[in-house]
């Protein structure tokens, strides 16, 4: 496993944004949404075997499953697959390594909880100082199990002594939900002073509720109906 750089750019101190897929989807909406509205080029991509052989084409020409996209001060770590489990503790020393020997100031993980509902931001960090920084923008996440590269880039980063947190978006489940990635991208915006738009996301949330609402509708009309069809006796 290795990670290998395609453009050479001038890093000061950093962030990096872990995006990868997930619950919902709702990190990858987030970072996608800040790689487009940001311009950030395309710096490298992780060579992960096991992974899907997916090519990704954009604008004719193809990408690698698993890639970063920079500037300066702002690193997203991407993912068209989902990362497998047997490759998370490698694929997450990797990226620690990466980027501490570009000087990161901090990484942020992103991901969501399952919870029915896509209403808050909760915040989990490896150690007391960046908890009471994120009091500022989300609600603590007290206690319970994180999956994924979350849980596991933040254990990586304190081992090797630098500020992580992770970003848990309340999510519907397992469909993708913009709304879910239009939370994270507010919190994002204030954290980072990024002004990503969000009016998109949240359009696109509204599109699928009025659609699931619309299908809810039809699909109680046709059980109605088939009741008085087809009357049922005990």
């Amino acid at each position: 496993m290795r990670f290998i750089e395609k453009e050479d750019i001038n890093f000061n101190n950093p962030v990096i944004l872990e995006a990868f897929p997930g619950t919902g989807l709702v990190g990858s909406i987030a970072g996608f949404q800040i790689i487009k509205e940001l311009n950030l080029k395309y710096f490298g991509y992780f060579e992960v075997e096991g992974v899907p052989p997916l090519t990704t084409i954009e604008n004719g020409i193809p990408y690698p499953p698993v890639r970063a996209y920079a500037k300066e001060d702002l690193v997203v770590l991407f993912s068209d697959v989902i990362i497998p489990p047997a490759k998370i503790n490698e694929l997450s020393r990797l990226i620690v390594e990466t980027f501490l020997e570009k000087d990161a100031k901090l990484f942020i993980s992103l991901g969501g909880l399952m919870a029915g509902k896509s209403e808050k931001v909760f915040g989990i960090a490896n150690n007391n100082k960046m908890i009471e920084y994120l009091k500022n923008y989300v609600e603590i996440f007290k206690f319970g199990v994180v999956g994924g590269m979350s849980g596991n880039i933040l254990i990586r980063c304190g081992d090797a002594g630098i500020d992580a947190v992770g970003l848990l978006a309340e999510t519907v489940g397992i469909r993708p939900d913009p709304r879910g990635g239009a939370n994270l991208l507010e919190i994002l915006n204030k954290m980072l002073d990024i002004n990503v738009n969000v009016e998109n996301l949240i359009k696109e949330a509204e599109a699928i509720e009025n659609k699931l609402k619309e299908l809810a509708e039809q699909h109680l009309k046709m059980m109605s109906k088939s009741k008085k069809e087809y009357p049922m006796y005990i």
